[in-house]
């Protein structure tokens, strides 16, 4: 069983709730002892997520707390940071080590993004459902 200090929590703001989903905007206060450099909700702007719920306890306006298991969130670094930036550098060693001038490998290696995350738009849905979000009123 996971213990509530194994998750990562941030306060958050009910700000839609329409048909089983939540919109809800996170606020960075909490993020003060958290130590985590990776989550950038510390920052001034307020992110917003998306949730299918099926609290109907929850209202706009209502101040909750939002808890995801970390290895959630490393997955989820690992699939938009680290292994876009692997294929990158492959991308550019691969074709500067081929011949070709720095300038066109360095252009493959930023075009050889746009399938990467273009499969990641296409598998979205599933990879959502990866990531279990715990939302509870406050």
């Amino acid at each position: 069983m996971t213990t509530q200090s194994e998750y990562l929590e941030h306060i958050g703001l009910v700000i839609d709730t329409k048909g089983g989903h939540l919109k809800i905007a996170l606020i960075g206060s909490g993020c003060s002892g958290c130590h985590n450099s990776l989550c950038m909700l510390g920052s001034s702007k307020a992110k917003e997520i998306d949730l299918v719920s099926n609290e109907n306890s929850l209202h706009v306006g209502d101040e909750v707390l939002v808890k995801v298991n970390p290895t959630s969130g490393y997955k989820a670094v690992m699939l938009l940071y680290i292994f876009p930036f692997v294929l990158m550098m492959l991308a550019l060693f691969l074709v500067a080590n081929a011949g070709y001038s720095e300038g066109m490998a360095g252009l493959v290696s930023l075009f050889v993004l746009l399938p990467y995350f273009f499969i990641i738009y296409l598998f979205k849905k599933s990879l959502a459902g990866q990531c279990n979000f715990e939302v509870m009123k406050r």
